[in-house]
């Protein structure tokens, strides 16, 4: 049985068929007087409830009956067709004369007798409760005279018990129960593979390469066996060409530095063996082979943030610090380009993680807004502790920000929002790709937004372990 709509199409099934089943039980055994005997499958069988308007009209066809045998000559037969009445009906049947006499022979109920002489009196059916018994009288009277009187003793009427609402209560409650238990094991079934194949494909999009969902939904014999193992086949190809791409780039990057190395020694030997006029020359090959040199740098730490998450070595850095270190360096740096990097506030905090990390992180999210700030201006850096337990570092620049369209897409590995104006200024669309990388590898987030008066925000979000008090 492969077939999902199978499955579901017997669940309901057995859905319908436990609560038809449930219903008939129990108005089975909630009846106060449930039939027996050989006419207890008829509507209005022994010991069933009687509505009086029924006994009434059977009383007064029997009645007539009675007459007609009496009539002619066959009061042996009206016994026999009382007994016959009360097997098919319940109803315990008399017949009284117009004298008032009993001409059945059958046991004549209390106070039978005097009801007998009052629907004779009337002409109309009368009738009486007795210990819970109802009596019925029915006249009939003969279009020649006389007429006989039949009195029958029945259960008291009681109301339908469908309409109880004590019954009706307890109805709901077993079709309810019955129906909730059924459809609970029918919607667990269907969404526990549901639940399984999400938290995978949460895992596989948050960077875990290894979620699989595993054997246990590849054992149904449905199609959500076939839906884990594509996932499963999905998520090994992704891993496989993931790391082949990593391998790639990281053996390439390795392969590259012993060239550039030798290409720094031979340019060496070129300074020694030139003249004054290949000066300029030889700089420009130095710049450029400088920049080489930063690219591969930066492409293998990208690759080992990749690779070596696991091998973080995490110990508590004092995050004020580290920041204040940084942005001097950067401080000394931009002022050689006219520019400045000022701290306008920092909060002290301890962070868990690592230092070497969070300074790379810190500072190529610094580096990138000092090259992007117009000359003669400076760039802004805050240390702000939050109320659920992060700190958030914000840099801002002066410059002109960038398209809203490309926010979200600058940390993305070799993004450029201008081919020209970062060739000019040295980028190569790394440094705040490596940067959100080694942030998400703490636990945090990076966002950038641009700024009503101008400039771009770049804001690094970390979990703060340890809130230190400022000295003083």
């Amino acid at each position: 049985m492969r077939s999902l709509w199978v499955k579901i199409f017997l669940w309901f099934w057995l859905a319908m068929f436990l609560v038809g089943g449930v219903l008939v039980v129990s108005v089975f055994l909630t009846r106060p007087d449930r039939p027996h005997g050989p006419f207890s499958g008829r509507p209005f069988g022994p010991r069933g409830p009687r509505r009086p308007e029924f006994t009434a009209d059977t009383l007064r066809r029997n009645a007539r009956i009675s007459a007609q045998l009496l009539r002619r000559g066959r009061g042996h037969q009206l016994r026999e067709h009382l007994d016959e009445l009360e097997r098919n009906t319940g109803i315990q049947a008399t017949v009284f004369d117009a004298d008032g006499r009993e001409v059945s022979g059958r046991p004549v109920p209390e106070g039978a007798e005097a009801l007998a002489r009052q629907a004779h009196e009337s002409g109309q059916a009368e009738f009486k409760d007795a210990d819970g018994e109802l009596l019925i009288a029915q006249s009939f009277l003969a279009p020649r005279g006389g007429g006989v009187t039949i009195v029958g003793q029945v259960p008291a009427f009681r109301s339908n018990p469908f309409m109880e609402p004590a019954d009706l209560i307890l109805r709901f409650l077993a079709v309810l129960l019955t129906g909730g238990a059924v459809c609970f094991g029918l919607s667990r079934y269907l969404t526990t593979p549901l639940i399984r194949l999400r938290k995978a494909s949460c895992e596989l999009a948050g960077g875990d390469l290894s979620a699989r969902v595993g054997p246990v939904l590849e054992k149904r014999a449905d199609e959500f066996s076939d839906l884990a193992r594509d996932f499963d086949l999905m998520a090994e190809r992704i891993e496989t060409l993931v790391q082949s791409q990593l391998r790639l780039l990281q053996d390439i990057s390795h392969e590259l530095r012993s060239p550039l190395a030798r290409l720094n020694v031979s340019l060496e030997l070129a300074r020694k063996q030139s003249g004054p006029d290949a000066g300029s020359s030889l700089d420009r090959i130095e710049r450029e082979t400088e920049r080489m040199d930063q690219l591969i740098g930066q492409l293998l730490s990208l690759t080992r943030l990749e690779g070596d998450a696991d091998l973080i070595v995490r110990e508590p850095v004092d995050l004020a610090a580290l920041l204040s270190e940084v942005c001097a360096d950067a401080d000394f740096e931009a002022s050689n380009r006219h520019r400045r990097v000022r701290v306008s506030h920092s909060d002290p905090c301890v962070v868990t993680g690592s230092s070497e990390l969070l300074r790379s992180a810190v500072e190529n999210v610094i580096r990138n807004a000092v090259r992007y700030t117009p000359e003669k201006t400076e760039v802004e850096v805050k240390q702000l502790l939050q109320e659920n337990s992060r700190v958030a570092i914000l840099v801002r620049d002066q410059g002109p920000g960038v398209p809203e369209e490309a926010l979200p897409q600058l940390f993305l590995p070799f993004y450029r929002v201008g081919d020209a104006r970062d060739r000019e200024s040295g980028g190569i669309g790394l440094g705040l790709s490596i940067a959100e990388r080694m942030v998400r590898l703490h636990g945090g987030t990076i966002a950038a937004s641009n700024q009503p008066t101008g400039g771009l925000l770049i804001e690094i979000s970390l979990p703060c372990q340890i809130r230190v008090s400022a000295p003083g």
